[in-house]
């Protein structure tokens, strides 16, 4: 039965970018076709947290090898950052309670106030905001007889 699993395999390129912020050794023994094959993905990565710096060395003539052990060198702190596994993108789901257009439509309306002042509100009081337009609409949806459970 232990032979029907499947063993998880390592990503090579996670293990560098691991390697980057907890082992010198790893960054230092790396093959140069390895760094020129994982640079343009470490750098994307790094680039979250670090943009400026990774768009530097951003360019096709870099020293691969020099380019990763200055990272490791500028980086190391003996593990790695939880941002590293941060995802680029997010998956967005819709939840029965968010605000709808038609609710900030009705909420500016029913308090007569501009796209300007409610941006303002959003900016400097987003949740409170958000509560009292969530209010209005189940509000409303009370008087007009609806329900708030779908």
């Amino acid at each position: 039965m232990a032979e029907d699993k499947k063993e998880k395999k390592s990503n090579p390129l996670f293990e560098l970018i691991n390697a980057i912020f907890s082992s010198r050794e790893y960054v230092y023994n790396i093959t140069p076709e390895t760094a020129n094959q994982s640079l343009f993905m470490v750098l994307r990565r790094l680039a979250i947290k670090y943009p400026v710096e990774a768009n530097v060395f951003n360019d096709s003539k870099v020293n691969a090898i020099d380019v990763i052990r200055f990272w490791s060198d500028y980086l190391y702190c003996g593990y790695p950052p939880k941002w590293i596994y941060t995802s680029v993108t997010s998956k967005k789901t819709k939840s029965k309670d968010e605000i709808t257009k038609e609710d900030i439509k009705l909420y500016k309306s029913h308090f007569n106030i501009t796209d300007k002042q409610y941006e303002d509100a959003m900016r400097f009081y987003p949740k409170e905001l958000i509560d009292e337009v969530k209010e209005l609409r189940d509000y409303f949806k009370k008087l007009k007889g609806g329900s708030n459970e779908e």
